[in-house]
């Protein structure tokens, strides 16, 4: 008895544990700032604080050799999300960011989200391409981004205080934008959420993957059948 008690005990003090949520603090303001807080631990992720490099020591001069041609390096035809909100600067940036977002609420890990809690969401935007006729063009290219993206935020998450606004500048030359959130989560939900799209994964794709491999097998294996069959006829 008393060994069941200390698993039980375990369980219970787990169960605790990763019920406490994570509150994470998001800010872009030309830079990304990332701060999470879970209990009295506060971590600042972003942005990567540069250490002082140290002087290194004089070296003696080497015998210059020929330099090698470098071949042209191949662009990836895709950046990770969380490296290209790593280096995400200015309004290109902050763009790139609300894209990626919107990509990750309407795919398969829409479910995963459902267990953010968002306290606040704010999005201040000002388009400026200093021509009147550029900035209306690029006020609506954003507008066609951002609101369909925040309507997402508030179908998929609890959402408790809103607010996005974009306004155009017919007489500045660049656009500039911020964009904040802070939201919190609760481990032992997202562990569920991570667990039942893993099956979700499993059942829809591996699954219909293996069973349109049968299928074709099956159709190959009767159509040469069939071809045998008429050859043993004539």
């Amino acid at each position: 008895m008393t060994a069941l008690y200390i698993i039980l005990g375990i369980i219970a003090f787990f169960f605790l544990l990763f019920s406490i949520p994570l509150h994470v603090s998001f800010d872009y303001r030309e830079y990304v700032y990332l701060t999470v807080r879970w209990l009295f631990v506060k971590i600042k992720i972003l942005p990567i604080e540069e250490k002082e490099k140290k002087p290194k020591k004089e070296k003696k001069p080497k015998k210059e050799k020929p330099p090698k041609e470098e071949k042209p390096k191949e662009k990836s035809s895709g950046e990770n999300p969380i490296l290209s909100m790593v280096k995400a600067k200015g309004f290109d940036g902050m763009m790139e960011i609300i894209r990626n977002l919107g990509k990750a609420l309407g795919g398969m890990f829409r479910r995963i989200f459902k267990a953010f809690t968002i306290e606040n969401f704010d999005i201040n935007i000002t388009v400026g391409k200093g021509d009147a006729a550029k900035t209306a063009i690029e006020y609506g290219k954003t507008c066609n981004t951002v609101f369909p993206v925040c309507g997402l935020v508030c179908s998929t998450m609890k959402v408790r205080t809103y607010n996005v606004e974009i306004n155009p500048d017919f007489l500045a030359n660049s656009s500039d934008g911020e964009f904040s959130t802070k939201f919190y989560l609760v481990p032992r939900k997202l562990i569920n959420a991570i667990i039942i799209v893993a099956f979700e994964l499993v059942f829809k794709v591996v699954l219909k993957l293996l069973l349109g491999n049968k299928k074709k097998t099956d159709k190959n294996e009767s159509t040469q059948q069939g071809g045998q069959n008429a050859e043993a006829v004539h």
